[in-house]
């Protein structure tokens, strides 16, 4: 198979090679104690979320004295834990992504953002744009607006730097996903007609630093056998995710409905999953949303999906459950009212098939049963408090039955405030 690996402009290049550096308003940075330092100009400094920011070499000592300590204040639109303590959270700033990252629950943050020179149009998406397996390697994938090739950076020293690679092809990434430091995939897309997309999957087994193609579907011949198909023109991407290098899971939309491709090759060859939904069972949905299949342990056989029921200007969620990787699928009916508002669509987290929490109403409920039962656990003033400043929740994710994080944010005011639990979501506090 052809390897796709080219080299962009000089001037590019050098500047993603150089961007373990921090950004001009950074490096002007004060000591902890000092007002913060204002990350992005729509932001007043009484509305930016404020970081503890420490230099790279000083974020692997044991203790770090106040004097490589400063504050930033900055707006984040997204975050994704990577463990009980490790997470990345981050924000575009005039088109420039700002990325940073903690391993002690947020006391203090390391810049790994690239080179302000590489230009992001839209805030990069957790599972789209943006993919780390732990703090040391990450992905962040630039879309190929305005040029032929799509832009694929990727660090394995946790952003220190960041080299630079690139597909021929100006298609957008619709998944992107790392089963291991060394092997992931990346779809592209393109709409070929209503209802239809081009699909076309890469997959790098070194680490990012080549991309071959092991499926597309420009040549699907619809006569062919089903277990030897790619997957089809028919339907939009929603996700993926692979368990091992030869088990992945393909999400699309076919139809209005959730509709489930597996591979069993590394994704060479895909077949429909017949038993992963079942229409009888959510008569009433006008439409569904769904969310990115996630396997629970080292083994990765247990697993779920969330579903997403909407009627009129409401939404409830449930999910399908599996416990042979895949397999099979179990429907569990969440014991949950629906959701309405701004927040409806706001997906439950799980961290193993029976434990998860979900937000209704601004109302967080924690069940252990699989969703059978829940418990309201949002009897705190500052959270409530935070909510209505913030009405819009952006993210909510738990990484142990104790930790969680909680992005929200307020539009009008251009602002947002991640919080953190540290006991199952009883009490949260500012980050």
């Amino acid at each position: 198979m052809k390897r796709y690996k080219q080299l962009v402009g000089i001037t590019l290049l050098c500047s993603v090679f150089l961007s373990g550096c921090f950004s001009s308003e950074e490096q002007t940075g004060m000591q902890a104690s000092a007002p913060a330092v204002q990350d992005a100009a729509e932001v007043s400094p009484d509305q930016g979320q404020t970081l503890t920011v420490v230099a790279p070499e000083a974020s692997n000592k044991k203790s770090v004295n106040d004097a490589g300590k400063y504050q930033i204040q900055t707006k984040l639109k997204d975050f994704q834990l990577l463990s009980e303590t490790k997470g990345i959270a981050w924000g575009l700033t005039r088109n420039e992504l700002r990325l940073y990252i903690t391993e002690n629950n947020g006391r203090t943050w390391v810049n790994i953002s690239p080179s302000p020179n590489v230009q992001f149009t839209a805030n990069p998406r957790y599972g789209r744009d943006i993919y780390f397996t732990d703090p040391m390697h990450g992905w962040i994938v630039r879309e190929s607006t305005g040029m032929s090739e799509t832009i694929i950076l990727h660090t394995d020293n946790g952003g220190e730097d960041w080299n630079i690679t690139s597909i021929p092809q100006n298609n957008k990434v619709s998944a992107i996903d790392f089963e291991s430091p060394q092997r992931g995939w990346l779809m592209t897309t393109e709409d070929s007609s209503t209802g239809k997309e081009l699909k076309v999957l890469y997959r790098t087994d070194g680490g990012g630093s080549d991309w071959n193609v092991v499926m597309q579907n420009s040549i699907y011949a619809p006569e062919k056998s089903e277990s030897s198909s790619p997957i089809p023109h028919l339907g939009y991407t929603i996700s993926m995710s692979f368990t091992d290098s030869m088990h992945g899971y393909v999400l699309l939309q076919e139809l209005g409905e959730p509709k489930l491709y597996r591979t069993k090759d590394g994704g060479n060859k895909w077949i429909s999953d017949p038993a992963f939904f079942d229409r009888d069972k959510l008569k009433s949905c006008v439409s569904y949303t769904a969310g990115t299949p996630q396997f629970f342990g080292s083994t990765h056989k247990e697993g779920w999906i969330p579903i997403g029921c909407k009627i009129g200007d409401s939404t409830k969620y449930n999910g399908y459950f599996t416990k042979d990787g895949g397999m099979s699928w179990n429907f569990a009916n969440f014991g949950l009212s629906r959701s309405d508002g701004l927040n409806q669509t706001v997906q439950p987290s799980f961290i193993n098939a029976n434990e998860g929490w979900a937000l209704v109403n601004n109302m967080l409920y924690h069940t252990v049963d699989q969703g059978k039962i829940w418990s309201a656990n949002n009897d705190n003033q500052m959270l409530r408090d935070r909510l209505r400043e913030y009405p819009e929740v952006v993210k909510l994710q738990f990484s142990s039955p104790r930790v969680g994080w909680l992005l929200i944010e307020n539009s009008d005011l251009k602002s947002s405030r991640l919080l953190q639990t540290m006991d199952g979501g009883a009490t949260w506090r500012v980050l």
